[in-house]
Formats: structure tokens, C-alpha cells, sequence
């Protein structure tokens, strides 16, 4: 009874603090879900866990923008594919975002923890038995196998009739930049399901790459965005005209299997390459990064210029920013490599140089407005009026509530993280830490605070304390106050949380205000710099035809964006 008695609190408890979250989509909108298809029906349990996964989403991450959620074909089951390096965020995210029940293949361990087994069993999931979760003999070698192509079997199944699956043709969470090795699990998923569908009269299945994009995936109050692509063209099936053939030497080795595995590896190569083009997969974290700062500079440049709005771009539309400048970049490389080494070598100085000051692309630009007398007054009374209230009872209730089990979560996922095979699930473990610990603290410190504050008995009666909430407070009875205490310690962590973002975007801004008083930055040079990087990199794109132009055309399966760019 205690771990549903947990995850009851768990939901009841965010949900009551999601009302204070301005920013859960890109306009600062409550979220829109969606409404489930109503040709494929889904269970209570499922509702009632994706019910607390949303509520768990909203809470951890700051904005969450869906993209084209919309246009999922009506008819046939649906095998998703995504690259996998959130841990169980990822397959979290999933569930809360796509409409319908979402079927899981995740590794067999998951189904004998205590409480994660329930949960992954309530939400539907299947197992599958890896290699790496066992030390395995070769008759349990066999064994795994077997039950492995049951699970495809099984899976294959769900889709032909309409179902929807997700998976992770990598078959392991990671830290890299890119998709790493992708098996074969899905394509063996998606042959079972189409021939299925064609023997029993069902609509033809669908597989659709997913785009799964996090600012970081492991800290709270990120963002995240989950992006739909078009289904992947299928080819003919093994036997058919027009099938892929194997080579003799797979003939020879496979027999029949030749044609079923050759096919599945076309399927594979190309989920390979939608999934590294549709995830913007970079060879380094580096790579990544740099692509990230080129789209802030050509925004802030083109702000400038008004050809753009001002202020930060709501994370879909910054994706798509960062994936024209990743074709862009990329396409320039193959073609004129000398002047694309040049520039990215003048691009990493000026940077390196940025990081030194502290300063960002956007607070560059307007140096005589940051550093006027009523741009520092102002953000000087936003800093004493946001740490005045985090003096108060906010900053108390968060600091009670929440440091607690916060030190807690931190050192129990510290001490796993020195494992390096626990890394890549860091966000994971300290998400579900923190829905079992938070709720577990705060139902014990309730009852004896309200009773603290509001029972006759209390020694604080006796104390005559300079305040205005304390002595209102008093006159409830102490079982509601204990019941007042436990709703507010999300509120106050919420209230708190907002407060210290602007507590530090104030400071940040004074801080920055004197620096470029005080004469210590060569800020002409600096300036000069920027702005001539930020005309080259807008002039690399200008004569292009990049994605998001009203004539660009989609890639096909197993090309990337750059391939297909073009000059106008």
C-alpha cells in the first residue's frame, strides 16, 4: 500500500503547484495534450499513470513544445523510433505527449524493482532481455533469444492491429551527441507487423522517427521538445519486386533468413539516418555547442536588423533555427571547406573570448541602454524586492521543505554517478528520487509543524514574535494547518524558484551594467568582432534553401539536410 499511497501524494501534490508554472509551452500556456484517437482505446491504469507523468513533465521541465503532434495518420498502427539519451525521461516525455496508449519494450531488470516494476507493468510496458543486464550462459543465450523474438512477435502484433508502439533501436541510453549503434529490433517489429496487417485486412502500419530535443535532459527546469516527422517510405517486402537482395554470400550463410535480414538492415540504415538528421546528431558535444552559439548570434544579428523578433525564441523555433545553420554549416564544408575552417576558427576565438567576460551574444548589442542609470536603478529594485520576499516566508517554507531532501537526492545520485555507467540516467535517477523523497518529507515535517504553529500546547504560543502571519495563523486548528503546511511546500519551492530567477537575472544585469562601465573590455574590438562573424554566418545561409523556406524540400530516407540544400 505504500508505494500507491506515495505516487497518490506524489500527483496530488505537483498538481497543485503546476498552476504557478507560466511556461509549460512555448507561449506560456497551460499544455494542450490532445485528445486520444478514439479507434484504439486506453485503459484506466495507463490514464492514471500518464496522469502523473505529465504531472511529473510540467514540474521538471520549464517549457515543453510539441511539434506537429497533429499529423499522426489516422489509420494504421504506429512504430515510434527515437534516439534514447534521457534514460526513463525519455520514454516519460513520450507517453505524456503522444495521444493514444503508447506500448514500451525497456530492459527486463526494470520489471523486478519494487516500485518501477509496478509502474512499467501499469503503463503497459514489455520486457526485453539484453546481453549487457546478465552475465549469460550459452544455453540462457538461447533462452534470451527466444523470449526476445517472442517480444517482437508480440510488439509486431500490437502495431498490425492499430496499436502504437515506441522503442529504441539503440537499445541502451547514452551521453553522445548522435544516435549510437542502432539494432535491428525495429525493423524485425515492423516486417512481423506489416505482413500481419496485410494476412488479416488491417490498414498498412506506419513507422515515424521522433525528434527528441532537450537544453539538458538531467537538470530541472529545462526545456524539451518533441518533434513528429513524416512516417518513413517503406519498401517492397522481402520477395516482392523491387525488394532489397541480399548478396550471394548471405544466401549462403542465411538461406532463407537472406531476403528478412538484408530488408531489415535497409530499414535500419535508414531510421539510422532520419533519426541523426531529425535529433541534429553533431560528432562532439563541441559540435553541438557551436552550432547552438552561430544560431544566438544570427538571431540577435537579424534582431538587430529587424528582421526578427525580439527576445529568446520559443524552443521549437529556436530547433529549427539551430537545424538551418546545421545545413548550412555542413553544406559549406563539403563545398568550400577552406573558408568553413576559417571562419569556425575565428568564430571559436571570438567566443573563447566571450567566455572569458562573461558576456552573451543578445547582451552585447545595446551596451548604452545596459549600462544607463535607469537600466541599473531598475534591475537594483528587482534584486532587493525579489530577495526581500526569499527573506520571508517563502524562502523559509522552500528551505524546509525542499533542502532536506534535495541533500539528499544529491548525495544518493552523486555517489551512483561515480559509476560511469549510471551518468546517462543521472536526470532519470533524480527524478524518481524526488517523487518518492519530497512527498515522504514533507508528510512527515506536516504534522508536527502545523502542530507547532497552531495547537494550544505549542511553546510557540507563548512567545509574543514581531509578525502578522504567525498570530492568523494560531487561530486554525493544527490538523488543517498541518494540511496548510503540506500543500505549501510545493508552492513555496515554486514561489521561491521564480524569485531566485529573478534575483539572478537582476544581479547578473548589475553586474554586467558596471563591467561595461567600468572601461575594462576593449568593447569596441569586441563589438566590431561580433558583428562581422555574425554577417558572415547569416550571409553563409542567405542565398540557400534551408529547412523552414516555403520551398524546401524534405529529405528522402538515408539522406541528411546538408545533401539536399541547395542555391537559390
Amino acid at each position: 500500500m505504500i508505494p500507491r499511497q506515495i505516487l497518490t501524494e506524489s500527483q496530488t501534490l505537483l498538481s497543485s503547484c503546476r498552476g504557478l508554472n507560466q511556461n509549460l509551452d512555448a507561449f506560456g500556456r497551460a499544455m494542450d495534450w490532445g485528445k486520444d484517437p478514439d479507434n484504439f482505446p486506453v485503459s484506466k491504469g495507463y490514464k492514471r499513470i500518464r496522469r502523473i507523468n505529465r504531472a511529473l513533465m510540467e514540474t521538471w521541465f520549464r517549457e515543453i513544445s510539441l511539434v506537429d503532434i497533429d499529423t499522426l495518420p489516422d489509420e494504421g498502427g504506429i512504430l515510434f523510433t527515437t534516439w534514447h539519451p534521457g534514460g526513463m525521461i525519455d520514454p516519460m516525455l513520450m507517453m505524456t505527449a503522444i495521444p493514444g496508449s503508447l506500448t514500451f519494450a525497456a530492459k527486463h531488470t526494470l520489471f523486478k524493482m519494487p516500485i518501477i516494476g509496478r509502474v512499467v507493468r501499469a503503463a503497459g510496458a514489455k520486457p526485453v532481455h539484453r546481453a549487457q543486464d546478465s552475465n549469460v550462459t550459452e544455453g540462457d543465450n538461447t533462452n534470451r533469444s527466444a523470449k526476445n523474438s517472442s517480444l517482437i512477435e508480440s510488439l509486431g502484433d500490437a502495431v498490425a492491429t492499430g496499436g502504437r508502439v515506441a522503442i529504441f533501436p539503440e537499445g541502451v541510453t547514452h551521453l553522445e551527441p548522435h544516435p549510437v549503434r542502432l539494432r535491428t529490433g525495429a525493423a524485425r517489429i515492423l516486417l512481423h507487423a506489416i505482413r500481419k496487417a496485410r494476412d488479416e485486412g488491417h490498414p498498412q502500419p506506419h513507422v515515424i522517427p521522433l525528434g527528441l530535443h532537450y537544453s539538458d535532459q538531467h537538470r530541472f527546469r529545462e526545456r524539451v521538445s518533441l518533434q513528429v516527422n513524416q512516417p518513413l517510405p517503406i519498401p517492397p517486402l522481402p520477395g516482392e519486386v523491387g525488394a532489397p537482395e541480399p548478396t550471394a554470400e548471405d544466401v549462403e550463410e542465411f538461406g532463407e533468413q537472406a531476403h528478412d535480414r538484408v530488408w531489415c538492415s535497409v530499414i535500419t540504415e535508414h531510421l539510422r539516418m532520419e533519426m541523426n538528421r531529425c535529433n541534429q546528431a553533431q560528432e562532439t558535444w563541441e559540435d553541438r555547442e557551436l552550432v547552438w552559439r552561430a544560431r544566438r548570434m544570427i538571431h540577435v544579428h537579424r534582431t538587430l536588423a529587424n528582421q526578427a523578433p525580439k527576445g529568446p525564441l520559443p524552443y521549437d523555433k529556436a530547433l529549427l533555427g539551430s537545424r538551418r545553420v546545421r545545413a548550412a554549416w555542413q553544406f559549406q564544408a563539403a563545398n568550400d571547406p577552406e573558408r568553413t575552417e576559417k571562419t569556425e576558427s575565428r568564430f571559436r576565438e571570438h567566443h573563447e573570448e566571450m567566455n572569458q567576460h562573461g558576456f552573451r551574444s543578445w547582451e552585447i548589442t545595446n551596451r548604452e541602454e545596459r549600462i544607463s542609470k535607469r537600466s541599473l536603478f531598475k534591475n537594483m529594485v528587482y534584486w532587493i524586492w525579489s530577495i526581500s520576499w526569499m527573506l520571508g516566508v517563502v524562502s523559509w517554507g522552500a528551505v524546509i521543505g525542499s533542502i532536506p531532501p534535495y541533500m539528499f537526492t544529491r548525495l544518493v545520485t552523486n555517489k551512483l554517478g561515480k559509476n560511469e555507467s549510471n551518468k546517462s540516467i543521472m536526470g532519470t535517477m533524480k527524478l524518481l528520487l524526488s517523487v518518492l523523497v519530497y512527498p515522504i518529507w514533507w508528510l512527515l515535517i506536516s504534522v508536527p509543524i502545523g502542530w507547532f504553529i497552531s495547537s494550544p500546547s505549542s511553546p510557540l504560543q507563548d512567545v509574543n514574535l514581531p509578525s502578522i502571519i504567525l498570530p492568523l495563523l494560531a487561530g486554525f486548528p493544527w490538523p488543517l494547518m498541518a494540511i496548510i503546511v503540506l500543500l505549501w511546500w510545493p508552492l513555496s519551492a515554486r514561489l521561491h524558484l521564480k524569485l531566485y530567477a529573478r534575483a539572478s537575472r537582476s544581479w547578473r544585469a548589475l553586474r554586467l551594467g558596471f563591467k561595461l562601465r567600468s572601461g575594462d573590455v576593449d568593447w569596441e574590438s569586441l563589438l566590431k568582432t561580433h558583428a562581422s562573424l555574425a554577417q558572415e554566418l547569416a550571409t553563409i545561409g542567405a542565398g540557400l534553401v534551408l529547412p523552414g523556406d516555403p520551398d524546401w524540400l524534405d529529405p528522402k530516407p538515408g539522406v541528411d539536410d546538408w545533401q539536399v540544400v541547395r542555391s537559390r
